[in-house]
C-alpha cells in the first residue's frame, strides 16, 4: 500500500505498479505508472471527473487489463453507490466517498481478481 507516490523514486513507483494485482488511485498523473504494470492488472481511477488515457480500451486490451472510472454521484444515488460526492462543480474539486461505497468498490475489485 502506497499513500503518496510523490514520496517514491521512479524506480519505487515502477516496482509498486509492477507488483500490484490491482491499483486504486485518485485521478492524476501518477496513473501513468500503469506502463510498469503486468498483464491482467485491474485499474480503478477515482475522481469527480475522470478523463484518462489509461482508460483507453485499446491500451487495456494490449495489457489484458481492466479499467473502471469512479466519478461524481448522479442524482438519486444512495450511500451504497460506488461514486464520489464532490465539494464543488469544479472538475478537480475535493471529494468524499461513503465507507459503504468504498467497501463495495473494494469488494468488486476483489471479486474481479478471483475470476
Amino acid at each position: 500500500t502506497v499513500d503518496d507516490f510523490s514520496d517514491l523514486t521512479v524506480a519505487e513507483q515502477a516496482k509498486s505498479f509492477n507488483e500490484a494485482d490491482a491499483v486504486i488511485m485518485v485521478h492524476g498523473e501518477q496513473m501513468t505508472n500503469a506502463i510498469f504494470a503486468v498483464d491482467g492488472t485491474t485499474f480503478v481511477e477515482v475522481g469527480c471527473k475522470v478523463s484518462s488515457l489509461i482508460g483507453n480500451p485499446k491500451f487495456m486490451e494490449l495489457m489484458d487489463s481492466t479499467y473502471q472510472a469512479v466519478e461524481r454521484c448522479t442524482e438519486g444515488a444512495d450511500g451504497n453507490s460506488v461514486c464520489v460526492v464532490c465539494d464543488s462543480d469544479e472538475d478537480d474539486s475535493n471529494f468524499t466517498m461513503t465507507a459503504v461505497a468504498f467497501e463495495n468498490l473494494i469488494d468488486g475489485v476483489v471479486r474481479s481478481l478471483q475470476k
